[in-house]
């Protein structure tokens, strides 16, 4: 699964009169002349740690995330979670760092590398390359892995884009492929899911709701589908 980790759906951080671009989305990207170093982090709460369409964990989770962005493109980050894999509770850590190029006022590249380790499944460990474009608030990344989960290879397009409907509210949404090759055997087949969430700021909180659903389910017998409907709360520093 994809934890949102660097490459996060492009949500609107709401700040009237104007939007700023793409908040959780690799970072914040600057003019070259302007552009400062930063770190940031979040603390999240989410109703079940689910992703890809996957429940990693069925219960509440609180979920870290910190990233470092330098001045020239290039980013370092981490995450840590709960969760429940083959009924055992375990830790998740990420590891994450890439570089983002800015092209035009629109249109910024990127590309990177993250590592997923489990505290007590370390079969399920696995390594992603990533590469994808951000145009405009949108966002199309492809993500392949030599060992998913442990597993063979696979291939993930991520797609997301997200629209305001007001100056307190925006709507998210996300679209994912993934496609599993011969090595993992005849009854391999591509994963698809699908979310649409409303968020709103609350100062330094996001609160969002969202609604999503799995074709295919990837994991079978080692976690269960993701709940239909999900809600959770960020704390921003």
């Amino acid at each position: 699964m994809y934890p949102d980790r660097h490459c996060r759906q492009p949500n609107y951080r709401l700040a009237p009169p104007a939007l700023a671009a793409l908040a959780l989305l690799c970072g914040a990207f600057s003019n070259p002349g302007t552009a400062r170093a930063q770190t940031s982090a979040n603390l999240t709460l989410q109703s079940e740690y689910s992703a890809r369409g996957v429940a990693l964990d069925t219960r509440p989770t609180l979920q870290l995330r910190v990233v470092h962005d330098t001045a020239d493109g290039w980013y370092a980050g981490g995450f840590a979670s709960p969760v429940r894999l083959d009924d055992r509770s375990q830790a998740q850590l990420v590891a994450y760092g890439g570089r983002a190029q800015r092209l035009s006022s629109t249109l910024t590249v990127d590309a990177g590398i993250s590592r997923s380790v489990f505290s007590r499944a370390g079969t399920f460990d696995y390594t992603e390359l990533y590469a994808g474009v951000v145009l405009a608030g949108a966002s199309a990344r492809l993500l392949y892995s030599p060992h998913y989960y442990g597993e063979g290879r696979t291939v993930y397009l991520d797609l997301n884009t997200a629209y305001p409907l007001g100056e307190k509210v925006s709507l998210s949404l996300h679209a994912g492929l993934l496609h599993p090759f011969d090595e993992h055997g005849e009854a391999a087949r591509n994963a698809g899911d699908v979310r649409v969430a409303l968020a709103t700021d609350v100062g330094d909180y996001r609160l969002q709701v969202g609604w999503q659903r799995k074709w295919h389910p990837y994991l079978q017998g080692v976690a269960p589908v993701a709940r239909a409907l999900t809600a959770s709360a960020s704390r921003y520093f």
